[in-house]
């Protein structure tokens, strides 16, 4: 893949600079190339554990692929032989951003990741080997695809270090009630194939074309109509917490909140014409209005 900048933000991110910095951080890296975003977290002797201030950059990283027009897929990655052991359990500074209650933790703790993934109106696909325990389990289930390796182990690992809560919003939604309660208070290891089987992975494929497929599944997606991944992912997740008749509602807002973009008149039109549908991810502009850049 030819890699090609990515569109300039000049908005400030978490750390109060523009958001395409944030890839200064060298335990993670950015890169765009074939409209699809590459995030990966380059911490591989730590197996990729995050720490707090590499979640405020991570987040600013998934910012930054939103805010890009020209990047319609991403994919996240780890370097070395893990996807992410979870959250570095070294001591911190408890009181670095704040007292370590429920709001600052939902700001600064691995949450905010899955909060990010789960609203970004674009696809995304975790490519997976090693290990994605803990908030890596987590951040792989937020993720729309997992591409795994055949050594990919996964856990809910936190009751085996005296601590919970993490991945009990989203494994009952892959696996029910019984198998979830299961998995988090055992803690238990699982591997490629039980994931798999369990439909907490997409498809594992040799090691050997892990990248490969990874991003043939990237590219697909990539040249599919972006604004409609965008709006299924949100009334799925407007789906979840509600009762029918909302998300029947919820169903029939995606298409209207479809109609202010081009691909969905592209695509009865390519149907209707017997071609190949030709998605750009463009709005219609209702702005009629010219605009003034130096209005203040």
């Amino acid at each position: 893949m030819s890699e090609t900048p990515s569109a300039p933000t000049g908005l400030p991110g978490n750390g109060g600079v523009g958001v395409e910095a944030a890839s200064a951080d060298p335990r993670l890296s950015y890169t765009v190339a074939d409209n699809i975003a590459t995030i990966g977290i380059e911490r591989g002797h730590k197996m990729n554990a995050l720490l707090p201030d590499m979640i405020l950059n991570f987040s600013d990283l998934i910012e930054r692929a939103r805010r890009d027009s020209k990047v319609r897929a991403v994919v996240i990655r780890g370097a070395g032989k893990s996807f992410c052991a979870g959250d570095d359990l070294n001591p911190e500074d408890r009181f670095k951003y704040g007292p370590p209650d429920l709001h600052t933790r939902l700001k600064m703790g691995y949450p905010r990741l899955i909060n990010d993934i789960l609203q970004l109106r674009k696809p995304v696909v975790a490519m997976l080997r090693g290990y994605a325990v803990g908030a890596g389990f987590d951040l792989s289930l937020a993720c729309d695809f997992r591409i795994a390796a055949p050594d990919t182990k996964m856990a809910a690992i936190y009751v085996r270090r005296g601590l919970g809560g993490g991945c009990a919003y989203l494994l009952p939604r892959y696996v029910g009630l019984g198998k979830a309660t299961e998995l988090m208070l055992l803690g238990e290891m699982i591997d490629a194939q039980e994931a798999l089987r369990l439909n907490l992975v997409t498809k594992v494929v040799p090691e050997e074309t892990l990248e490969e497929e990874t991003y043939a599944l990237a590219k697909r997606l990539a040249r599919g109509a972006t604004q409609a991944i965008g709006a299924i992912k949100n009334a799925r997740n407007q789906g979840l917490g509600c009762d029918p008749v909302k998300g029947l509602e919820w169903q029939i807002l995606c298409n209207v909140d479809l109609m202010f973009h081009r691909d969905a008149r592209e695509g009865p039109r390519a149907f209707m014409e017997r071609r190949e549908p030709n998605f750009t991810g463009e709005w219609i502009d209702l702005q009629y209005d010219a605009f003034d850049p130096d209005y203040r």
